[in-house]
């Protein structure tokens, strides 16, 4: 038996309908009662005259041609198909043909007689079931069980360019929630995507498989069905996909190098020449680089010359609001950066400097939400609205909404404000916004970007199932009474270790990217609270909580027409607390440092309890750090170190390594051995470095600015870090209110 014979025996009904469809199949099986073909064998090909057309069966089958116009798998393909499978089971298939030599029909086709005929016919449709049983795996006599080694084998790093990064993601959602798509197989494999509404028909050869998005390329949805399809017969994991898993960007490396080597070029000529020596036209240059590096596929170093560029405006427009070491920190970050990319050896390495576009909201199935409280914002970057807060009771995580209008249409409104109280709470909860804020529910189908952000689409339904309240046990274990660890778990380092890395805003869990603020959200208790104060010098609203050591938590708020509402809220919840004997009051709010050094709570929500928490366990607990605490003279001196170091490193930037005069030198060494005696070692050691190169430049002919620059990097970045640390031993001193050291971090 030759091969298309072989083959088109094996084609069953689910085969045929992934080739064309089931209308095509079934009007096939109609056309067949009419038709009487005429077969002519060519060589490895059969050629199937019918009464309209003439097909010509080819393997594999979707390489089949039909005299009609079709350009895909017409009814008369399936028809001629379909009774060349028919003759075949009835072993007359080869009997009635006519052999062809090159091209030409020798003979009309001759039907199968009885007799001699009939008996070789069936001698060869009984060596022909032979030979089936043979060339086919064991046991496959369902159609189902053969082995789909070709689905199997295609590669899948191809597979995962073909998803894209977005789909990906999504894809690898699902299946880590346990949530394989359905996959049918039989002749062929049929996988619904549920995610997608599509469904994809796998067949071999892979070139013929289809998907109800109707494209004829390699789209992301056959890419999906193939990689479920090898998950489910275990030759892939998710593990694997996830080492695979690329962003948005596919990279070419000796772009990136070149791209950031233009950026470390431009960065050395800047430093090296001086801020007082700039041209106004170096933020074009900057605007410029951020494009080059834009085309690259590295958005962390677009925005951040995109930054740099802004704050050169501010300097040549002589904006208050501009400071020498802002852009020289940010340069220095920029600059480090980029070098650590031009040594990078792989996509990996690049993956993980290079930052993202946008932030892709993934399945994260059911939610328990709990809605903490919302608030009204007013970005600086034209944006306003509302923000939600959520509580996830199970995993103890939070999750934000936010509903942002443009406002930068210069008077013309877009869209109406969606803040009232009668405005509708969103996935579909049967409640106005107002009314949402006091009910727990749950999301089904939820979707989330990095920091919790929630998205609202068509496939997210929330069901209300009952109202909120801080007295569970899930909510209670989380409200901290202990300001201490409070702001260790916020603020604090491991004892010894300060981190030099510079964190970009959109690396930072919890950012909000509408308001541009980071928040770190917490539910915070107190136990005693003093008296609201109100500077009318200042314009600035203070309340101060205790917790049940006597520790400090500060709440202030500068008066604004926006926070006019809060103050006035508060000073009334301070009013209504004097006349409560006992109990206790916990806060839901974002918490920061103020300029003063100080652990301050942006207030959201408020909520009483009756009785104090004499039973939390973290109130039993030894605090045995209060002891380390240093001195407030002792950060004092080390503050004015640290600022004076980082001015001392502006004053550099503002000459340039090009123009330095022999006293900044001699106060680069003074400056190092200040900080050998305070301890700082590493700032000592990096400040000797920088003069000790600075001092070899008198008697070279050429100077390479690069390990100069590369010192000062690294000190930026330690200096940032002593300061980070500096105002937590602060905010730790000031909750103890001992002493006044509010000096520090002026």
């Amino acid at each position: 038996m030759d091969i298309l014979t072989d083959l088109i025996e094996k084609v069953d009904d689910d085969y045929l309908i992934g080739l064309s469809n089931k209308g095509t199949l079934k009007r096939a099986y109609k056309d067949l009662e009419q038709e009487n073909p005429v077969l002519t064998r060519q060589g490895e090909e059969a050629q199937i005259a019918l009464k309209e057309e003439t097909c010509v069966l080819r393997v594999p089958l979707g390489e089949s041609s039909c005299s009609c116009p079709s350009q895909s798998i017409c009814r008369h393909i399936i028809t001629a198909i379909l009774w060349m499978k028919k003759e075949a089971s009835s072993g007359t298939a080869g009997a009635g043909a006519v052999e062809a030599s090159d091209g030409e029909v020798k003979g009309d086709a001759v039907e199968a007689s009885s007799g001699e005929t009939k008996g070789d016919a069936a001698e060869a449709s009984s060596e022909a079931e032979k030979a089936n049983v043979e060339t086919t795996d064991s046991g496959a006599a369902n159609p189902a069980d053969r082995k789909k080694t070709e689905l199997l084998e295609l590669p899948k790093e191809r597979m995962i360019r073909a998803c894209g990064s977005r789909h990906l993601s999504v894809f690898l959602a699902h299946i880590r929630q346990g949530a394989l798509p359905p996959i049918e197989e039989s002749s062929i494999v049929t996988v619904k995507l549920p995610w997608e509404n599509v469904v994809v028909k796998l067949l071999e050869p892979f070139a013929y498989s289809t998907c109800s998005c109707h494209s004829k390329e390699l789209c992301t949805h056959k890419a999906q069905a193939v990689l479920a399809y090898q998950i489910e017969k275990g030759k892939l994991t998710p593990d694997e996909l996830d080492v695979y898993k690329e962003t948005e960007n596919s990279w070419d490396e000796n772009l990136v190098k070149k791209a950031c080597g233009n950026v470390c070029e431009e960065l050395c000529d800047q430093i090296c020449t001086g801020l007082s020596r700039q041209s106004p036209e170096v933020s074009e240059s900057m605007e410029r680089l951020a494009v080059i590096t834009h085309r690259a596929g590295l958005p962390a170093l677009e925005s951040g010359l995109r930054e740099a560029a802004a704050y050169y405006q501010q300097y040549f427009s002589r904006s208050a609001a501009f400071t020498c070491e802002t852009l020289f920190k940010k340069i220095l970050i920029l600059y480090r950066r980029a070098q650590d990319l031009t040594r990078v050896g792989n996509r990996e390495e690049i993956r993980a400097l290079a930052g993202t576009f946008r932030d892709t909201y993934e399945p994260v199935g059911r939610l328990h939400l709990m809605c903490m409280g919302g608030r009204s914002f007013k970005s600086k970057t034209g944006y306003e609205g509302e923000i939600y807060y959520f509580l996830e009771t199970e995993k103890k995580k939070w999750y934000t909404w936010t509903d942002a209008r443009p406002i930068f249409y210069e008077g013309t409104r877009r869209r109406p404000p969606a803040g009232s109280e009668n405005a509708p709470a969103p996935w579909g909860l049967n409640c106005s916004r107002e009314q949402m804020q006091k009910l727990e529910f749950d999301l089904q189908n939820a979707k989330a970007a990095s920091g919790g952000r929630l998205s609202v689409s068509q496939e997210t339904k929330g069901e209300i199932t009952g109202a909120g309240s801080i007295e569970s046990e899930e909510v209670s274990s989380m409200i901290v009474w202990d300001y201490e660890t409070l702001l260790k778990s916020c603020f604090g380092h491991s004892e010894g270790e300060l981190d030099t890395e510079s964190e970009t805003e959109e690396q930072a869990e919890g950012m909000n990217r509408t308001t541009g603020r980071r928040e770190r959200l917490a539910l915070v208790g107190a136990v005693r609270w003093d008296e609201t104060s109100f500077d009318t010098v200042s314009q600035r609203f203070s309340w101060s909580m205790y917790d049940e050591k006597g520790r400090k938590l500060y709440i202030s708020l500068k008066y604004t027409k926006e926070e006019r509402l809060t103050i006035n809220l508060l000073e009334r919840l301070e009013q209504r607390l004097r006349k409560r004997k006992k109990g206790s009051i916990v806060f839901f709010g974002s918490l920061y440092m103020d300029e003063d050094s100080r652990l301050c709570l942006y207030p959201i929500e408020f909520f009483f309890r009756e009785e104090n928490p004499i039973e939390n366990p973290s109130n039993k607990k030894e605090h045995t750090d209060a002891n380390k605490t240093v001195s407030a003279e002792i950060l004092r001196t080390m503050d004015q170190y640290v600022r004076e170091s980082a001015k001392q490193l502006s004053d550099l930037f503002v000459s340039g390594l090009y123009s330095l005069q022999e006293e900044t030198i001699s106060q680069l060494s003074a400056v190092s051995e200040d900080g050998e005696r305070l301890g700082l070692h590493r700032a000592g050691a990096e400040f000797a470095c920088i003069a000790g190169l600075l001092k070899d430049k008198r008697h070279r002919m050429e100077f390479s600015p690069e390990p100069v620059i590369q010192a000062l990097a690294n000190l930026s970045a330690y200096l940032s870090a002593c300061l980070e640390k500096l105002t937590y031993d602060a905010a730790l001193l000031a909750m103890s209110d001992t002493e006044d050291i509010n000096t520090i971090g002026k």
